[in-house]
C-alpha cells in the first residue's frame, strides 16, 4: 500500500511552485531571445526554473519526500520504553538546490567578470555552495539533535564563504566592469543575499530544525521564496542583460 505523506495544503503549494516555475522558464526563454553575447544569462536562468519545475512536480506527485524515522529503547526502573521520532524530508528540494544554486551563482558572477577572468572565484563560490546544500541535507536527514545542528552550523559556514566571495572580490570586479554592469550586479546581489538568508532561518524553524512552524507553513513559504529566488532573479537578470546588450550595440561617439 502506498502512503501519501502530503496534506492538501502542501500539495496545493507544491503545484503552485510547479506551475510558477514552468511559466517562469517560458517567460525567461522568450525575453532572453536576442541577447547576443549575454544569452548565457537566459540559458542559465531558463534551466534554473525548468529544473525547479521538475523538482516541484516530483514533490507534488508525492515522489520527492521521504519519512526519516529513529527508534530508541529507553531503559527505566519500570521497564523499557520505545521512543520513535520521525519527520518528512523533501529530498527533491535538495536535489533541485544542488543544481540550481550553482547556476544562480554563475549568472550573478557572470555579470561581474569578463570571460576567462575570476575562474578561481567561480570555483570557490560554487564549491562552497554545493557543500552548503549537501551538509544541509545531512542535517535534514539527521534525527539526532547533536548531529542535526552540527551539520546546520557547517552548512552556515559554507554559506558565509559564498557570501564572502560575492560581496568581496567579485563585487570589486563588478565595480571595474562599468556602471551598467555594476548596478545590475548590485541589484542582483541584494536580491539573492536577502532571499538566501531566509532559507537557513526557515530550515531552523521548520520540521528539519526546531519544528516551531508547521510543515504546511514551511512548504508554503519555501514555494514563495523559491519562486522569488529563481523566477524573480531570472527575470531581473535577463531584463538587465538585455539593457547591457542594447548598450553594447550603441556605437561610441
Amino acid at each position: 500500500m502506498t502512503t501519501n505523506l502530503l496534506t492538501s495544503s502542501q500539495e496545493t503549494w507544491l503545484w503552485i511552485g510547479t506551475i510558477g516555475m514552468a511559466l517562469g522558464a517560458v517567460t525567461i526563454g522568450l525575453i532572453g531571445r536576442g541577447l547576443g553575447a549575454q544569452s548565457h544569462h537566459a540559458v542559465a536562468s531558463f534551466f534554473v526554473c525548468a529544473i525547479a519545475a521538475c523538482a516541484y512536480l516530483l514533490m507534488a506527485r508525492g515522489q520527492g519526500d521521504i519519512l526519516v524515522t529513529q527508534t530508541e529503547v529507553l531503559l527505566t526502573p519500570i521497564g523499557g520504553i520505545v521512543k520513535s521520532t520521525d519527520k518528512v524530508v523533501f529530498v527533491a528540494r535538495y536535489v533541485d538546490w544542488i543544481v540550481t544554486t550553482p547556476l544562480l551563482l554563475i549568472g550573478l558572477i557572470g555579470v561581474a567578470i569578463k570571460q576567462g577572468a575570476g575562474r578561481a572565484l567561480v570555483g570557490t563560490a560554487i564549491g562552497a555552495d554545493i557543500l552548503m546544500i549537501v551538509t544541509g541535507l545531512f542535517g535534514a536527514l539527521s534525527v539526532n539533535e547533536t548531529n542535526k545542528y552540527t551539520w546546520f552550523v557547517v552548512s552556515c559556514l559554507f554559506f558565509l564563504i559564498v557570501l564572502g566571495v560575492v560581496w568581496g572580490p567579485v563585487r570589486a570586479l563588478a565595480a571595474e566592469a562599468g556602471d551598467a554592469a555594476s548596478l545590475l550586479y548590485g541589484k542582483l546581489l541584494i536580491i539573492l543575499t536577502t532571499l538566501w538568508f531566509i532559507y537557513p532561518v526557515l530550515w531552523l524553524l521548520g520540521s528539519e530544525g526546531t519544528g516551531t512552524i508547521s510543515l504546511n507553513s514551511e512548504v508554503a513559504v519555501f514555494a514563495v521564496i523559491d519562486l522569488l529566488a529563481k523566477v524573480g532573479f531570472g527575470l531581473v537578470i535577463v531584463t538587465g542583460a538585455k539593457k547591457l546588450t542594447d548598450g553594447e550595440a550603441v556605437p561610441a561617439s
